[in-house]
């Protein structure tokens, strides 16, 4: 399920810590980075991560870019600082990018992307890699800041070409 419409439906509160949380969650910091970075423990960190996804209703562990998308794509936090210029993605990137966005699982993104399961790791690491990103959140960060995941629609992409492949 894309992770946008229960974000749409319901709006979400946060508590200032929780704000606190989430504008780190974006960067793409882990845990331990997050709570030092914040002054908590990575624990207390970690159960400010849980209460957010509860809230935005996305509560599977692997889904830390999908939970940074709900955040970024209801204003609830402000992107990330971004490098410019906007790196130049193929449309199989794009699909990529947002599908690990909207979805929470592997094999939810593999489905997304049109990318074969035991590829769709590898694809995000590649693309995490040429976008100079730190991890897949960070991504997701990154490509609200530089306008690639706009909150009105899915992507444009329609063609079949796959991430790794070059666009038209």
């Amino acid at each position: 399920m894309p992770v946008n419409s229960p974000i749409v439906a319901s709006p979400v509160r946060l508590t200032p810590a929780e704000k606190r949380v989430a504008a780190v969650l974006v960067t793409g910091a882990s845990n331990i980075q997050g709570g030092k970075d914040l002054g908590m423990s990575p624990r207390t960190f970690a159960g400010h991560l849980v209460r957010i996804g509860r809230k935005v209703q996305i509560t599977s562990r692997v889904g830390r870019p999908a939970r940074a998308h709900a955040l970024l794509a209801s204003g609830l936090v402000p992107p990330p600082l971004a490098p410019s210029p906007v790196p130049e993605l193929t449309v199989g990137e794009r699909r990529l990018l947002r599908a690990l966005a909207e979805h929470a699982e592997t094999h939810d993104i593999a489905r997304a992307a049109r990318v074969p399961g035991a590829e769709v790791r590898p694809w995000i690491n590649a693309l995490v890699d040429k976008v100079g990103a730190d991890n897949d959140t960070h991504l997701v960060g990154l490509g609200h800041a530089w306008g690639l995941l706009d909150t009105a629609g899915s992507s444009s992409a329609s063609s079949d070409d796959a991430p790794h492949e070059t666009a038209e």
